[in-house]
């Protein structure tokens, strides 16, 4: 039986540290060709189905190309061969770092704690990144989060963010890795600031995830601003979740991305309805009820249950900032759209979050407000709970 959150958040330290490694898919949004590698640390080269095993010292510099499906190495413009694979490993078992500079197409040099390992298919270089979890974590807030947020702050987003990267870690499996550096997973630039407030949230809150009252882990969806109400998921997404429920949210109200407002056209408004909707254009009650629109609290439909038009759609095809918004016709032929909150609404809201730990919240405040009877444990507890 699991007792209260912060019992379970307290047993963790009896537990000495147990690495973990992912595997991250880098770059995923460019035809790479070309690139280039210097080791920061003490690394060695090797590659599949080859004797080859060539030491690189400190600011050694190798470039690799891509040649149809092989991978090309040239070590101080020397050509040591063409492979299936390489791999970039470290010498010893200390923390190591490398950079990689785009040549073709070109980008800013980027570091990275780890190894990598690359491939080549129909010409273009797949760069995999193998990293230590909480290493991971900390690009990933550097990336997702920034810099000058409370350091209570960067404990939730820690817990969240690690909970996403297990939950989905066979997302991209069947490519050669666990996930990407980009936004459909977690945004990742490798190792950016070093930003102490966040190595010291990840460090304080090692290990810890939220999981369910099955032991899953948990979808733990966030956003920038509810708008002072989040969503249900089912709301946004297929499946209704017990611990991502609809909740008031006066934490996110007057926040930077509390209020927004956007004009379209009536005309344009209606066909749009009528076009993807099928929506009663000949029905002069109809119109007015699409032409005036209220959410006094959030709602799932456009009007009603009764034309099953889902807001979720209007926002898409609108590019609105949130699905809370209230519709106003201003009698000249053009529509005013008020809207409240920045995202789709279901889990924690980011200013949200923000607002409760000035007022003098914790992080376990945060994550019981927004996430509905979850658990917080240790990630190697789970195995003896789903035993147990």
């Amino acid at each position: 039986m699991i007792r209260s959150l912060l019992y379970i958040f307290l047993t963790f330290h009896i537990f000495c540290c147990h690495s973990m490694e992912l595997k991250i898919g880098l770059l995923r949004n460019i035809q790479l060709k070309s690139v280039k590698i210097t080791t920061i640390d003490h690394y060695f080269i090797t590659a599949s189905n080859s004797n080859l095993k060539k030491e690189l010292d400190s600011k050694a510099s190798l470039n690799i190309k891509s040649n149809h499906n092989k991978v090309q190495i040239l070590f101080n413009d020397q050509l040591l061969g063409e492979f299936d694979t390489i791999y970039v490993n470290k010498r010893t078992k200390d923390t190591c770092v490398f950079t990689l500079t785009g040549k073709n197409p070109s980008f800013r040099k980027r570091t990275y704690y780890g190894e990598m390992e690359i491939f080549s298919n129909k010409g273009k270089l797949t760069l995999v990144n193998t990293v230590d979890l909480e290493k991971y974590l900390v690009g990933v807030l550097e990336s997702e989060v920034g810099l000058h947020q409370t350091k209570d702050f960067y404990k939730v987003h820690s817990i969240i963010s690690r909970t996403y990267a297990l939950k989905n870690q066979y997302k991209f499996i069947h490519e050669g890795f666990n996930l990407t550096d980009l936004v459909n997973c977690q945004v990742y630039k490798g190792k950016m600031y070093k930003n102490q407030n966040i190595i010291n949230a990840v460090k304080e809150t090692r290990n810890l995830i939220l999981v369910d009252e099955n032991m899953d882990y948990i979808t733990a969806a966030y956003f920038s601003n509810s708008g002072g109400q989040t969503n249900n998921v089912e709301d946004v997404w297929l499946k209704a979740l017990p611990y991502l429920r609809s909740i008031h949210d006066p934490y996110s109200v007057h926040g930077y991305n509390y209020e927004w407002e956007k004009t379209i056209s009536k005309k344009s408004w209606i066909n749009y309805l009528h076009t993807k909707f099928q929506f009663p254009i000949d029905n002069a009650l109809a119109i007015n009820s699409a032409c005036n629109f209220k959410q006094e609290i959030r709602h799932k439909y456009l009007i009603d249950w009764m034309y099953r038009i889902p807001l979720t759609e209007i926002r898409k095809d609108w590019k609105l900032k949130s699905t809370y918004f209230s519709i106003f016709d201003k009698g000249n032929g053009e529509l005013t759209l008020k809207g409240k909150g920045f995202g789709h609404g279901v889990g924690l809201s980011q200013e949200g979050a923000m607002k409760m730990i000035d007022l003098g919240y914790d992080f376990l405040d945060v994550l019981r407000f927004y996430y509905t009877d979850v658990h917080l444990i240790d990630r190697r507890m789970r195995d003896f709970y789903l035993i147990d």
